[in-house]
């Protein structure tokens, strides 16, 4: 893992370790609170957890993913991912999932992160077959999801509500944002030769 990715993934440890220590109430999703103004909500709620055990797992997978997928990305364009997930999962919730009243967790973003990271992979020949695997992996694990199977050990785990369609509103985000990214790359190679 480079350096750059220890970094990155220390600022974000740091910024979940503060807004944990300084109190969930002032950071997570709420409805009523975001509709008075108060619009960091729909940042921050992304980087606070419900309790130690459901930080551990969504920290645990943010490592994992910057592992796999290191070099894929620059710290800049994982940050923008990481922002443009969460503000555009927070706005889909607030404006048409009326029945989501409070929301924290990172894994949407994380979502994001791992399919962004998978299908930019896939541009790769020697990493395609890996990145075709892990797009399966990940499609699988959406699909399930989506039919109410298998969530049911994370919640117990973490002892709370597990939102999946953060998660398939990460996903459909990581893959809009690596396809941008690779038309971007296409575009400017065309234009530099």
């Amino acid at each position: 893992m480079s350096s750059a990715s220890i970094r990155l993934i220390a600022f974000l440890y740091l910024i979940v370790l503060s807004t944990q220590y300084i109190g969930i109430d002032n950071f997570w999703f709420a409805r009523d609170l975001i509709a008075k103004g108060q619009w960091w909500r729909l940042v921050s709620a992304h980087f606070i957890h419900a309790n130690s055990v459901h930080l551990l797992l969504n920290m645990s997978a943010l490592a994992l993913i910057l592992a796999l997928f290191d070099r894929v990305f620059g710290t800049f364009e994982w940050l923008v991912l990481i922002m443009m997930s969460a503000i555009i999962q927070s706005l889909a919730m607030y404006f048409y999932m009326p029945q989501v009243v409070y929301y924290v967790g990172f894994s949407g973003v994380i979502h994001s992160l791992y399919v962004a990271g998978t299908v930019k992979l896939i541009t790769n020949a020697s990493e395609r077959v890996m990145a075709f695997i892990l797009l399966c992996l990940v499609t699988l694990k959406l699909l399930t999801e989506s039919l109410e199977q298998g969530i049911s050990v994370t919640e117990k785990m973490i002892g709370s509500h597990v939102l999946t369609e953060a998660h398939l509103m990460g996903a459909v985000i990581g893959l809009a944002f690596s396809v941008g990214v690779i038309v971007l790359e296409k575009i400017q190679s065309r234009l530099n030769s």
